[in-house]
């Protein structure tokens, strides 16, 4: 008995769609390593790295003390935990990927049990398959941005509070979605829209059996980044006050970009291209099984399309949410047009096949969609990284670039100068102090700088090395460079 149990149907079905979920992102993510926004390295890695090794870059928003310090000492432990993984900073960034995939798989298995709840275990196990190989979801998996992590926490805090009636542990269960929500708000707090509608939603009336354990829930987490933000900051709660007033008040957040109001509908148009179509429609046919996913997802867009500065990350929990729907929405069209079929064939042949149309979709839409970037800054990144294990590096110049394309200290790891040049008067000053370059445009540069060699090239950038050692800048601080600069 104890071997059947072990071994069900759903412990098999999850097992498979959980190891090739994780076997796909992690391929993936190191296989591609780009940047999609410079924030999941500026906001998290590199704060992270700064905690754990002493050192790295500090942007504007760490300066102000518009950002809370929680989810970068989650990923400094797992950077001090895995730092032994690799050389310089191979291991600890390999960890952090793996860590973030592993987060990743939370959707794959809340889809597979919302399934399997509402139509068996054939549609869970659709279901899940759908999460387990959309491209999008796949390419955030290792993206260390507070609005990822926060749509994978949320996503099982929905869950957990939808289905509750048959459970013998209503309070605590509620009391863990709220949990959960809790600190899906505290990563992203422009998700407190959608948030509360689902605390109406679900509580209703019932104060004492549902509004109480699920605001205790949620109260926990903000209570903890208030505190971290208290001893971190000036004051609690800075991080969430602070950064309202600085992007919504003051427009901060204007100055990276603004767009119309249907910007984000634009984007999922682009992004989906002609499979926008057959999403479309089975995410609809997916919220006659479950709406709660359907309205926190246009409540998730029309809320952010209300603000000016936007980035499709910004909505990735709401992108999750009608993926969900629409593996719900394919299950319910496969058993509901095809029951003799299923019965003659089998379970798994539906899943297959299902797998087989959805990875279709998702091979060819990163083709031509807009929305993800899987080679953009590569050739930045695998210089620094390879500059980690350097052991005769003392300085590194980058031409071409900003700061901001680069992999920073995060993977650069090692203690030397950063000196961003911008133009030929930068070169000539700061040359004696490097003997590395990070640099684009390798033909003109070649034919103006002879003491520097190629060693490696992507693509467009090139890492360059000259034999000479570096001389002391006394003085300079690349922190100071660019907080005169205000960035």
């Amino acid at each position: 008995m104890k071997i059947n149990r072990q071994f069900s149907p759903v412990a098999i079905s999850l097992g498979i769609l959980m190891s090739l979920a994780l076997l796909i992102r992690v391929i993936f993510a190191f296989t591609f390593p780009n940047v999609l926004w410079p924030d999941e390295i500026f906001q998290t890695l590199e704060p992270a790295h700064r905690l754990t090794f002493g050192h790295g870059i500090i942007p504007w928003e760490f300066r102000d003390g518009i950002r809370s310090w929680v989810f970068p000492a989650v990923l400094a432990s797992i950077m001090g935990i895995t730092s032994c993984m690799g050389d310089g900073s191979h291991g600890y960034l390999a960890g952090v990927k793996i860590f973030l995939c592993l987060i990743s798989l939370i959707p794959v298995v809340v889809a597979f049990f919302w399934g399997k709840r509402v139509d068996g275990l054939i549609a869970g196990a659709i279901a899940g398959a759908v999460c387990s190989v959309w491209f999008e979801l796949i390419y955030f998996a290792p993206k260390a941005f507070n609005e990822v992590v926060a749509a994978h926490l949320l996503l099982p805090g929905v869950y957990l509070g939808t289905y509750i009636q048959d459970s013998p542990y209503q309070r605590r269960r509620l009391f863990f979605a709220g949990c959960l929500c809790g600190l899906a708000l505290c990563l992203r707090i422009h998700l407190l829209p959608a948030i509360a509608f689902y605390l109406a939603y679900i509580c209703r009336r019932d104060w004492q059996k549902k509004w109480l354990p699920m605001l205790l829930g949620i109260v926990a987490p903000v209570l903890l980044f208030g505190t971290v933000d208290g001893f971190t900051w000036s004051y609690p709660f800075q991080s969430f006050w602070l950064n309202i007033w600085v992007n919504a008040v003051e427009g901060k957040s204007s100055l990276y970009g603004v767009f119309p109001w249907y910007g984000y509908l634009w984007e999922l148009v682009t992004s989906w291209i002609v499979a926008i179509i057959p999403i479309t429609f089975l995410a609809i046919r997916g919220v006659r099984r479950s709406p709660i996913l359907g309205w926190m997802a246009m409540i998730i867009i029309f809320s952010h399309s209300a603000i000016a500065h936007k980035e499709y990350r910004f909505i990735y929990p709401a992108v999750l949410m009608i993926i969900v729907l629409a593996g719900l929405g394919t299950a319910d069209v496969i058993l509901n047009l095809l029951p003799r079929w299923l019965v003659s064939k089998g379970t798994k042949r539906a899943v297959l096949i299902c797998m087989l149309i959805w990875c279709c979709f998702s091979a060819v839409l990163p083709l031509f969609g807009i929305t993800t970037h899987w080679r953009r800054y590569a050739g930045n990144l695998r210089a620094f990284q390879i500059l980690s294990t350097e052991k005769n590096l003392c300085g590194v110049g980058f031409w071409g670039m900003h700061w901001s394309q680069t992999g920073g200290y995060a993977y650069l790891h090692q203690d030397v100068p950063l000196f961003m040049l911008e133009n030929q008067r930068d070169f000539d000053k700061y040359q004696p102090n490097f003997n590395y370059l990070v640099a684009k445009n390798q033909g003109t540069l070649l034919s103006q700088q002879q003491d520097f060699t190629i060693e490696k090239c992507w693509e467009s950038t090139c890492l360059y090395k000259r034999q000479k050692s570096c001389q002391v800048r006394n003085g300079y601080d690349f922190n100071q460079v660019i907080e005169q600069r205000g960035e």
